[in-house]
């Protein structure tokens, strides 16, 4: 997914390398060919056996009881500290977090692409003339707003909800689709499309158009007061949290930060920010149910791992957070959030943000495995392969090490040739998940993950 420096984010530097993310195993690979072509058998839905041989409930893993799972005082406030950092960069800091001209060049390049619509046919030049002079990038960026997110939104490439498609049949892999944005997220507004639909913002992990009615301009005044406020966390997914006017109610999902007004039996009263008159932020306060939220940040311990993972599991997997779903780094960050843990936006990304890695791309599977068990923390080590970024998580009763992650699909045999075998949720498996398929040589997790690395590293690393 999008990211400053994640070389498979498409919206920055190439369209093929982003296919690849969040896409598991063989998914997203580019090989030649060699010989006759094979046949590719149909999609199977069925599950593979690591679904049903170990659980899907953290709590019932071994290594959710493990002492070592959790984080001292100290470098628990270190990363709070960076977390607060980034998540108000926004507000704090009007240096843009990526170039203009790089962000200007992606968008002429889009319209240049031989994209296929919902209809399956090539979208048209004329559409694609159209969005670009919408972009109205002679004058971009134009702006250098503080703004909020008044609802969840998505950030997209273009200034459309047309999907993009690679190719005629390449559902749900839509390529303007970039990250979701949370409800009251701080943002930056740089520029405006022609038409005033939609605003080109900075997160402070992303970038992209947002629909300008989920944006509310903010001031100096309102961010002093919501950046000094106490916070609360949503810890229950797609909790209902009102817009305060009586006009609009929102899924907030797991990751959500709102400032705490006042404590009631049964209920919090929050603070959520609107747009008003003239796009600028009116703020009123919202009840949310008790059990939804707690004060931020969550404590890192046994019973909070499994509160946050438990429901993340299982979900359907989302590429770019579409249909308010995720796919593996989205998985991983909202996991962290709560936590006060800041993980960027993009795979890539999310393991160059630990200092000290471990690389793995040299060692031969066995290798890999013992080091992984060795070195690893539970929920807390990042295993990475390009395109795909996972959560070590313990190890099964049979002595493998697993991983939390979000699968959209495997390779596996079939004849002389190969078919793709669709997962589709996020899960607990091994690191050789559908082996009993007969996986593609060389595709299983395992062999293909390049490097480690554990987060609390950050603490040591600033020692």
């Amino acid at each position: 997914m999008p990211g400053l420096s994640d070389p498979e984010s498409r919206h920055r530097f190439g369209r093929m390398a982003v296919i690849c993310s969040a896409l598991l195993l063989g998914a997203c690979s580019v090989t030649p060919k060699k010989g006759p072509t094979k046949v590719v058998t149909p999609v199977r839905d069925a599950d593979i056996a690591d679904l049903t041989r170990i659980s899907q409930k953290l709590a019932e893993l071994p290594a959710v009881s493990d002492e070592r799972l959790k984080i001292d005082s100290a470098c628990s406030t270190q990363l709070l500290d960076e977390f607060k950092s980034r998540y108000f960069s926004r507000w704090t800091t009007s240096v843009p977090l990526y170039d203009f001209e790089e962000s200007r060049d992606f968008m002429r390049k889009e319209v240049n692409g031989g994209w296929y619509g919902t209809n399956k046919r090539k979208v048209s030049r004329k559409q694609l003339q159209g969005l670009l002079e919408n972009c109205a990038l002679k004058s971009f960026p134009s702006r250098s707003d503080t703004a909020i997110a008044a609802a969840p939104g998505h950030l997209r490439g273009l200034p459309t909800h047309m999907p993009f498609y690679e190719k005629r049949n390449d559902e749900p892999f839509d390529m303007l689709s970039y990250p979701q944005v949370k409800l009251n997220e701080p943002l930056r507004v740089l520029h405006t499309s022609k038409d005033g639909v939609w605003l080109f913002v900075e997160t402070a992990y992303s970038n992209g158009w947002l629909e300008a009615r989920d944006v509310a301009l903010v001031d100096a005044e309102l961010i002093d007061s919501w950046m000094q406020a106490p916070h609360l966390v949503m810890i229950q997914d797609y909790q209902a949290v009102s817009d305060g006017r009586g006009i609009g109610t929102y899924p907030a999902k797991i990751g959500t930060i709102l400032p705490l007004a006042q404590s009631w039996d049964g209920w919090w009263e929050v603070r959520v920010a609107s747009a008003g008159e003239g796009g600028k932020a009116e703020i009123r306060t919202s009840r949310i149910l008790r059990a939804a939220a707690a004060p931020f940040p969550l404590a890192f311990n046994k019973e909070n791992v499994a509160l946050i993972g438990d429901q993340l599991l299982g979900q359907p997997y989302g590429w770019g957070e579409q249909y308010d779903l995720r796919d593996c780094s989205a998985l991983l960050r909202d996991f962290f959030m709560p936590f006060g843990i800041w993980l960027p936006r993009a795979s890539s990304d999310q393991i160059a943000s630990v200092p000290r890695r471990v690389p793995l791309v040299e060692l031969a599977a066995l290798e890999k495995e013992k080091l992984i068990m060795s070195k690893s923390l539970p929920f807390l080590t990042l295993l990475f392969k390009p395109g795909h970024i996972m959560l070590y998580a313990g190890e099964d009763r049979e002595g493998r090490p697993l991983a939390f992650h979000g699968s959209w699909s495997i390779r596996v045999q079939e004849g002389e040739g190969a078919r793709k075998q669709i997962i589709g949720i996020s899960a607990i498996t091994t690191l050789a998940p559908g082996k009993e398929l007969g996986l593609v040589p060389g595709s299983s997790l395992l062999e293909k993950v390049t490097e480690m690395g554990t987060v609390t590293e950050r603490c040591s690393a600033a020692k």
